[in-house]
C-alpha cells in the first residue's frame, strides 16, 4: 500500500502534468526542483547563485555580464552566452520590490531561461517571499512594481495603467506561478529563506514538504502557505538562534543532505551585503544587499569539478569553502566564513 505522502505527491504531480524528475530526498512535485549529484556532474562545469535581486536589473545585467554567462548586445539587450554551456544558475527569489525595474527583472529571467537551456546550460529560479505576497495578492501591488509594469507595458501587452490583478495575468504573473519553492542540488537545499517548519525526524520533514506539494494545484492557497511567518519562503532571522539552527541541521540530515544556500536576510551571520558560509560550513547566504541599492551584488560560484565527491557537495575542505563570490567587476573573492 502507498504512503499517503506518497498517495498526496502523485495526485498533485499527475494534476501538474509535471514530467519526472531524478530520484531526490523529497518525492518529485510542482513545488520543488531535484537536480542530483550525477546530473551535476553529467551536465554542468559550474553552479552558481544570485538572490534578491530585487528590480536592480542593471545591476543583475552587470553580474550575469561580468561571469561571462550573459553578453551585451545594444544598449539595453541582454541574453545568455551561447558559448558558455554546462553552466547552471540558481536564483533564489525576491525579483521584485525595491528598484526601479522589478517588471524587466522577471522578463529577464524568463528570457535567459528558454536560452540557457538552448545553449546546453540551465536556470534554476525560486519563488520568494515577495513573488508568494504578489502572487496570493496582485491587488496590493505597489507603486514601484505598476510603474515598472507601465513601462514594460507594450512588452506585456498591458494598457496604458496596468492594474495588479492585469499584470498577474500577464507573461510576468505566468513566469512566477511556475516557480518553485526549492532546489535539491546535489546534497543541498536552495530555498530563499530555508527554514523547514518540521520535527526532525525523516516522515516529519517529508510529511513538511508534501504538505507544500498538496496545495500546488490550489493556487490561492498555494501562495497564503508562502505568507506564513514561518514558512521556508518567509521566515527571517532563525538562523541567529542555536535552538533553531540545530533543528535546521538535523532536518537536513534526515533528507541526506549536508547544507542550505539561502537568501532573504542580507546581515545574515553578521555580514553585511555579502555571500558568506557560516563558521560550520553547513550554510551560504547568497542575499547580498541589493534591494536598497547600497551593493551591486555578488555571485557565488562552485567549480563543480572541485565540488561534486561522490553523491555529495563538499563545499568545504579542511573548513575552508570550496567556492568564490564573483563581484560586478568580474574578479573572484574567497567567500567570508
Amino acid at each position: 500500500m502507498k504512503s499517503a505522502i506518497a498517495v498526496v505527491l502523485g495526485a498533485c504531480l499527475a494534476a501538474s502534468g509535471a514530467g519526472a524528475q531524478a530520484p531526490g530526498p523529497v518525492a518529485p512535485s510542482p513545488a520543488s526542483v531535484t537536480i542530483s549529484t550525477e546530473q551535476l556532474r553529467a551536465d554542468f562545469d559550474t553552479l552558481w547563485a544570485v538572490s534578491d535581486v530585487h528590480g536592480q536589473l542593471e545591476e543583475l545585467d552587470q553580474l550575469l555580464v561580468a561571469a561571462n554567462l550573459a553578453t551585451r548586445e545594444g544598449e539595453d539587450q541582454v541574453v545568455w552566452n551561447h558559448a558558455r554551456p554546462r553552466q547552471l544558475l540558481v536564483a533564489v527569489g525576491d525579483y521584485i520590490d525595491g528598484g526601479s525595474d522589478s517588471v524587466g527583472v522577471v522578463l529577464r529571467l524568463d528570457q535567459l531561461s528558454a536560452q540557457a537551456a538552448a545553449a546546453g546550460s540551465r536556470i534554476v529560479a525560486l519563488l520568494g517571499n515577495h513573488e508568494a505576497e504578489f502572487l496570493a495578492n496582485p491587488g496590493t501591488a505597489d507603486r514601484h512594481l505598476l510603474s515598472s509594469a507601465h513601462h514594460r507595458r507594450k512588452e506585456l501587452e498591458l494598457p496604458k495603467r496596468p492594474t495588479g490583478e492585469e499584470l498577474s495575468n500577464s507573461e510576468f504573473g505566468r513566469f512566477l506561478r511556475g516557480l518553485p519553492i526549492a532546489a535539491f542540488i546535489g546534497s543541498w537545499l536552495f530555498a530563499h529563506a530555508g527554514y523547514i517548519d518540521a520535527k526532525d525526524d525523516r516522515p516529519s520533514v517529508l510529511g513538511y514538504f508534501a504538505g507544500l506539494a498538496s496545495t500546488w494545484s490550489r493556487e490561492g492557497e498555494r501562495y497564503r502557505a508562502l505568507l506564513d511567518p514561518k514558512s521556508i519562503v518567509s521566515y527571517h532571522n532563525w538562523w541567529r538562534h542555536r535552538r533553531l539552527r540545530r533543528g535546521m541541521m538535523a532536518r537536513l540530515t534526515a533528507l541526506g543532505l549536508d547544507g542550505l544556500v539561502f537568501g532573504h536576510d542580507p546581515d545574515a551571520l553578521g555580514y553585511q551585503n555579502m555571500i558568506a558560509m557560516d563558521p560550520d560550513g553547513w550554510f551560504i547566504k547568497v542575499d547580498a544587499g541589493m534591494k536598497d541599492g547600497v551593493s551591486p551584488g555578488m555571485l557565488l560560484r562552485c567549480d563543480l569539478a572541485r565540488v561534486v565527491r561522490g553523491s555529495r557537495l563538499a563545499m568545504t575542505t579542511d573548513g575552508r569553502p570550496n567556492c568564490q563570490v564573483l563581484m560586478p567587476d568580474g574578479k573572484l573573492q574567497d567567500m567570508r566564513k
